[in-house]
């Protein structure tokens, strides 16, 4: 795989999550994919030895971001990158992007990540949305910030509705578009709740980003399908959950 030096822009704290912005000069990436990415210099000490996958969060005038969570060295590593990185090309199926409203965008935890820059480019067509957002606590909450008027919902209730996403968002037959990303239990309730046509960003495990590893397929209709090709944006009907 193909990776480039990006100069980083900008290094955030949004609660216990971490925001990392790079310039990036490549194709644009679209709404759902993800990149992978690895601490500069990685040829010299090759550690870690495999690059992290994130969802882009955003991108805007050659600047793209990515939102994680610190959870090893890889991520700690990165959440420190104050000059550089490397990192891949945009990689994977992302979402379909609907041209008619409403829609619904449901994120769990740091599967809130994709849902930024879709919701970007659904404003930019002028379609109707609205964002609901589930985390554990209020320390997590705070990557909430960057969407426009989300409802968020907490576990413990100690920030917003007290409950599930899916409490939150209530009855999403109602609207025409229905997008997800999060934990597998939380994406099988929203295809179960919105319909098989419901465009589920699924989270697994990558060790290479371009299917050569096997390391990261779902169940499907169809058999098992590697989420960073095929996906790791499906659409609901199409998961044997």
């Amino acid at each position: 795989m193909r990776f480039l030096p990006a100069a980083v822009e900008r290094l955030q704290s949004l609660g216990r999550y971490v925001l990392l912005s790079y310039r990036w000069p490549g194709e644009p990436p679209q709404p759902g994919q993800f990149v992978m990415a690895r601490p500069a210099g990685w040829g010299l000490s090759m550690d870690p030895f495999l690059a992290r996958p994130f969802s882009v969060y955003d991108y805007e005038e050659g600047v793209a971001s990515l939102l994680f969570e610190v959870r090893g060295r890889g991520t700690a590593l990165l959440a420190r990158a104050s000059e550089e990185i490397e990192v891949s090309p945009p990689l994977g199926r992302g979402f379909s992007v609907c041209r008619e409203g409403p829609a619904a965008l449901l994120g769990g935890g740091v599967g809130v990540a994709p849902l930024r820059l879709l919701s970007r480019r659904l404003s930019e067509r002028g379609v109707e949305h609205e964002v609901f957002l589930g985390f554990a606590d209020a320390g997590l909450a705070a990557a909430a910030e960057g969407f426009p008027e989300p409802v968020v919902a907490t576990m413990d209730g100690s920030f917003g509705v007290r409950g599930t996403v899916l409490d939150a968002a209530g009855d999403l037959r109602r609207y025409r578009a229905v997008y997800a990303c999060g934990p597998n239990p939380m994406l099988a309730a929203v295809g179960l709740a919105a319909g098989p046509e419901a465009q589920l960003s699924v989270e697994e495990r990558m060790g290479c980003g371009n299917g050569s590893c096997n390391g990261c397929v779902v169940p499907t209709r169809k058999g098992y399908l590697r989420s960073c090709v095929e996906g790791p944006v499906f659409e609901a009907g199409e998961l044997a959950w």
